[in-house]
């Protein structure tokens, strides 16, 4: 018995240790943090509502990008962070891009995506896809590129790895990796603070 009561404190040091060590182990930056190149100007003073989702301009030279997907998940994830993005219909219906003037729709903001490389080479074997691009939430009364409301380069590595067990199909599989892209780059855009009027 006392050879137990002298291993009880040694036993409870290791328990401690172990606890330790197993919270004090490898975190991931909080999301968002991870697009370094990503600004926010004076997205604040103008707290934009209603938004404008151009079209996603390819600048890769591949055809066959989902470009439609991309612009319906940035659709979506702008609603998630509190905006009120305009469908996408009614954008397509009256924006002719040649003729479009920002604020022609009443709009506070415009998001404008350029997707500026695609390296899909691991996409088959390794359900990993690579894309640089370039993502700016611009003030209609300024469009200006140089003086983003939000926005810059994103560099992101999409590796689906273990959740393409549960994914059905290939269509499957692209979308929820866009999806994982467009989260993952507006995890860095500021939610809308709906106490605040838009000026």
């Amino acid at each position: 018995m006392k050879q137990l009561a002298r291993l009880a404190p040694l036993f409870l040091t290791a328990l401690a240790s172990l606890a330790c060590f197993s919270a004090c182990g490898p975190t991931r930056p909080p999301r968002g943090l991870d697009n370094p190149q990503i600004i926010v100007g004076s997205l604040s003073q103008v707290n934009p509502l209603d938004i404008v989702v151009l079209p996603i301009q390819n600048n890769t030279g591949r055809p066959n990008l989902p470009l439609a997907q991309l612009r319906q998940a940035f659709h979506a994830g702008m609603v998630h962070q509190k905006y009120s993005p305009l469908s996408l219909d009614y954008v397509d219906q009256r924006v002719v891009e040649a003729a479009y003037t920002p604020g022609t729709l009443n709009e506070q903001a415009i998001l404008q995506v350029f997707i500026n490389s695609w390296d899909d080479s691991q996409w088959k074997s390794m359900s990993r896809l690579h894309i640089e691009a370039e993502v700016y939430l611009l003030d209609s009364k300024n469009p200006d590129q140089r003086q983003p409301l939000w926005g810059g380069k994103v560099d992101r590595h999409i590796d689906l790895g273990r959740e393409m067990a549960g994914i059905p199909n290939s269509n499957a599989a692209m979308t929820r990796a866009i999806e994982k892209f467009t989260d993952d780059v507006l995890a860095s855009l500021p939610p809308r603070n709906p106490e605040l009027t838009t000026p």
